[in-house]
């Protein structure tokens, strides 16, 4: 196993990648994320690849995403990772957003679960020398992941049927599909005027290809959103969004 503490991935905005409004989409923000801490898993031997042989891999259970600003289209950026803690049962991984120049356009924090495909439950990682994961004192400032209420069924809802290419090859829904079915529930002028100051992702059980989705927000307009996506009674996401005036 390499002692690699931090891992860092480059990446370049094209046109074809960026929002309506020029910059770097969320959700893509968000599945570079997991490629990141994918990459820097695989590098430490502690990847899919190594994790599989057992029928164990990492579930994402929480993320925050806290944005200065988002980069632009023909821009260079990056995202570097690094391990806070790690047990046998899950690992809180962080990261930086560096702008082409080197400063600083975000941060975020992550909680990882192990889980065993076959029993759909908690896995132990024991086995596979969680131990000698080099750990990186780098800072995060942003606060972790705080808890969200349950909705109420007053709340401003909507129905969604999950289909084909909301799966990803667990054949469960994706979760960077859950935020965009979110983010859909706010209209263009809303974007033309603000923008994520930060994002709140909590996953607590997964959806299947044909399950009836119902989306809940506890206000369309207030500076501060809370969100959960739930089927059949039971919460599968939760969310909160934290808008500001956009730059």
């Amino acid at each position: 196993m390499e002692s690699v503490a931090e891992y860092t991935a480059s990446f370049f905005l094209s046109a074809g990648e960026s929002d309506a409004q020029g910059c770097l989409p969320v959700p893509l923000l968000v599945e570079r994320i997991i490629e990141v801490a994918t990459g820097h898993a695989n590098t430490l031997g502690i990847g899919y690849d190594a994790l599989i042989r057992q029928n164990i891999g990492w579930v994402l259970s929480r993320l925050s995403v806290e944005m200065v600003r988002y980069p632009r289209i023909n821009e260079n950026y990056s995202i570097r990772t690094w391990i806070e803690s790690i047990n046998r049962r899950f690992s809180e991984r962080n990261f930086v957003i560096l702008d082409g120049n080197g400063a600083v356009a975000g941060y975020a924090r992550s909680v990882w679960s192990a889980i065993d495909f076959g029993k759909r439950t908690g896995a132990d990682l024991t086995a596979i020398g969680i131990s000698e994961c080099p750990m990186s004192e780098a800072e995060c400032p942003i606060e972790r992941t705080p808890r969200i209420p349950y909705i109420g069924p007053e709340a401003r809802q909507s129905v969604y049927t999950f289909r084909f290419c909301d799966l990803d090859f667990n054949r469960h829904v994706n979760t960077v599909r859950y935020l965009e079915l979110l983010l859909d529930q706010w209209g263009l002028a809303h974007y033309d005027s603000s923008e994520a100051a930060r994002v709140d992702l909590l996953f607590h059980h997964e959806c299947r290809y044909g399950e009836q989705a119902l989306v809940r927000i506890d206000s369309i307009t207030a500076p501060v959103a809370n969100c959960e996506i739930s089927r059949e009674a039971v919460r599968a996401v939760a969310a909160r969004f934290t808008w500001r005036p956009r730059r």
